[in-house]
């Protein structure tokens, strides 16, 4: 299991996103995702119809040992006990991240996830390359998430729409992250079947829960499932987002630190 030095994010540096790229890149480059399946084959099951099935709220419950702003969130957790308390509060899907720098992710993960639970997977990474993709569908996952900034920035080795239709080509759903109004407005125009809308910049690492507000304002979103990311601390929060229209929830940060990982979904998912 690949266990890289969490080292922390520090605001004096460059465009972070870009540092998470090229790690990225590097990791690619290194054969981390050549990894071979060894899980159990399934047929895949629909993020999108989980969360459109889903009585409560649509919580996508993250397992994420660590944060590049906050350091170790979770010392010593199992992604075995963590998924099946994730399942057992009610969550809609489970994110696995699975990059090692800086959020202590493994592939590994992914895999204990596939075994344990019957939820849908989302592969969290710093997606730059086609075998990443590859990877997410080899390895389990259901969906898998895009970073539109990193795409339109140039930071990635191919571009956002091959890398959607290389996802859809691997029998994957897409959720394509958006980091303020402007981009959400170019993402409702992809092929993604998810639009996510993340309160924290990934440039910079700050959070303003304002972000997901100020984004959707006076929008008519149709059918398209938005999803809110970061900043979910509580029920309150949930219940404010369900109001302006976002249908799912992504959580992870207040999940890990809570002490009782199926008592926190549970919270979020009857807010």
């Amino acid at each position: 299991m690949m266990r890289a030095s969490l080292t922390r994010y520090s605001s004096g540096s460059s465009d972070f996103l870009r540092i998470l790229c090229e790690e990225a890149i590097q990791r690619t480059r290194r054969g981390y995702y050549d990894a071979e399946e060894s899980w159990e084959p399934r047929s895949r099951a629909s993020l999108v119809d989980s969360v459109l099935r889903c009585r409560g709220n649509a919580v996508i419950s993250e397992l994420k040992r660590a944060s590049p702003s906050e350091g170790v969130l979770a010392q010593g957790l199992e992604a075995r006990r963590a998924v099946i308390e994730m399942e057992r509060g009610g969550a809609a899907g489970i994110s696995v991240l699975t990059a090692p720098e800086r959020f202590g992710g493994d592939l590994s993960d992914l895999e204990a996830a596939r075994r344990h639970v019957a939820l849908p997977l989302l592969m969290k990474d710093i997606v730059v390359s086609r075998r990443q993709i590859e990877a997410a569908a080899r390895l389990g996952a259901d969906a898998i998430l895009l970073i539109y900034r990193a795409f339109e920035r140039g930071y990635t080795e191919l571009g956002l729409r091959e890398a959607i239709a290389a996802a859809h080509d691997a029998g994957l759903e897409v959720l394509l992250e958006a980091c303020n109004r402007e981009e959400l407005l170019e993402c409702l125009g992809s092929d993604a079947e998810m639009i996510g809308v993340n309160a924290r910049d990934l440039s910079t690492l700050v959070v303003d829960k304002r972000v997901h507000e100020e984004a959707v304002e006076g929008l008519n979103l149709g059918d398209r499932i938005l999803v809110a990311e970061s900043g979910i601390e509580g029920a309150e929060d949930v219940r404010r987002l369900r109001r302006v229209g976002y249908r799912a929830f992504l959580v992870g940060t207040a999940i890990m630190r809570s002490g009782s990982i199926e008592s926190k979904v549970r919270e979020l998912v009857e807010a």
